[in-house]
């Protein structure tokens, strides 16, 4: 009860997700920098492995449950509508990045953002000039459930909001709580 008390007084006290930001790689450049010191590394693999990662667009046209899971042993199952799709991942040396294999093609992605619900990486390269997109947006299954891209933004947003404000918020709060005490008193 006590710690959803300190979420709502830091939200009270922290700014909104601007309404202007457009699609989702938008809102994730804009978001990214603000969670990043609040994220885990690939080492932490009790974050990411064995869990079912679902993939989060913003196309309209976009309508398939495209799941990633990350096996122990390197092994990488992609189901697109349940039809699964078998590979290999590996982590590149002690850095932050991914290589997966799938159907003799590699790839190379680098983690910009994992948590416990979120895992997002970029592929290697300048996508945005070549008209990709800039993120894959993973997000674990059970905390998407019922929540579109847009909702799922503002629930990462809220990462930061729930960090980044509390200490403030909780000063405010406790001098705001003082005046009062104070002001009674007299």
């Amino acid at each position: 009860m006590f710690s959803s008390i300190a979420r709502e007084i830091s939200r009270a006290f922290s700014p909104e997700l601007p309404a202007e930001l457009g699609n989702l790689d938008q809102h994730l450049q804009f978001i990214l920098p603000k969670v990043v010191a609040y994220g885990e590394d690939l080492s932490e693999t009790h974050f990411w492995l064995g869990r079912r990662w679902k993939e989060v667009r913003d196309d309209e046209g976009f309508h398939e449950a495209i799941l990633h899971i990350f096996n122990t042993g390197g092994e990488y199952l992609l189901s697109l509508d349940g039809n699964i799709v078998k590979g290999t991942w590996r982590q590149l040396g002690t850095y932050n990045t991914l290589i997966i294999e799938m159907s003799g093609r590699s790839e190379l992605f680098d983690l910009r953002f994992m948590n416990s619900e979120f895992l997002i990486l970029t592929k290697h390269g300048d996508q945005q000039r070549k008209g990709q997109r800039v993120f894959f947006c993973l997000v674990h299954e059970p905390a998407s459930r019922g929540l579109d891209w847009r909702n799922l933004m503002e629930k990462m947003y809220n990462i930061w909001r729930e960090n980044s404000l509390s200490v403030w918020a909780w000063i405010f709060f406790i001098v705001l709580l003082g005046l009062i005490i104070y002001g009674s008193v007299d």
